[in-house]
Formats: structure tokens, C-alpha cells, sequence
């Protein structure tokens, strides 16, 4: 039987080795794109969130709230120029707030593949908003 020392660098090493490996794969498999850019700022009395989907018809975008997150789905377009791998590809991303929200003060504005929802702390209950393009 032998002995071998252990390094402690060794587990820092391996776990950067690994974040390399993985990261190399989520960009091979573009697996980050389904998902739209997210910001969310806290604001005076509420959240301002603000997600990037160019592209998008806004119309073909779902929103939902309720008392502590926010929903989004669409689809991406697909494109007979261009190819990429996201077009024509679902996507949903959800927004846990950290604090109860009013549903029914959530207001959403789109310009230029910018979709920008403002809601004000409170408490509620979950409905759907519909989206003014500009």
C-alpha cells in the first residue's frame, strides 16, 4: 500500500478545471441562449425589470406576476437569412423579487427589444399584463 500526500490546490484545481470543461460545453450546446438577458433594479417602491429580447414579436411574449415573482415566455424568431440556434426557440425566464409585489401595479413597455416591467411592493395575487409596444 503506498501513500500519497494530499494538496488542498488539488480540489482548486480540479473545480477549475471543471468550470473550464463546462463552460466550454454550454457554449459548444448554446445552452445560455434560450434564456433572454435579465436586469432587475429595486426601485423607491418597487422592482423595475428589464429583459433583452431582440428580435421578439412582443406580441408573442406572456407575462405573468404574482406576490413575489415574475414570468416571461415568448419565442425566439426564426430567421430564413441568418441561422442560429436560438431561433424559433422557447424561452422562459422567471424572476423571484425578495419582497411581496402588487400584482395589479405591474405595468410593461416594450421599445426596440427592450421589455420593461414596473411593479410596487405590496401583496396580491397573480394576473396577466399585456405588453404596449411603441
Amino acid at each position: 500500500m503506498s501513500l500519497l500526500r494530499w494538496d488542498p490546490q488539488d480540489a482548486d484545481r480540479f473545480r477549475d478545471e471543471m468550470n473550464r470543461m463546462w463552460s466550454r460545453v454550454r457554449e459548444d450546446w448554446n445552452l445560455d441562449s434560450t434564456r433572454p438577458k435579465t436586469h432587475v433594479h429595486q426601485v423607491e417602491n418597487g422592482y423595475w425589470i428589464e429583459f433583452e429580447l431582440p428580435g421578439v414579436d412582443p406580441d408573442q411574449v406572456s407575462i405573468e406576476v404574482d406576490q413575489d415573482s415574475l414570468s416571461v415566455r415568448g419565442k425566439f424568431p426564426a430567421s430564413p437569412i441568418e441561422r442560429d440556434t436560438r431561433e424559433g426557440e422557447s424561452f422562459h425566464a422567471v424572476v423571484n423579487l425578495p419582497s411581496d409585489i402588487d400584482p395589479d401595479s405591474a405595468q410593461a413597455e416594450w421599445r426596440h427589444g427592450l421589455l420593461s416591467i414596473r411593479v410596487e411592493k405590496a401583496g396580491g395575487r397573480r394576473r396577466h399584463i399585456s405588453i404596449q409596444a411603441h
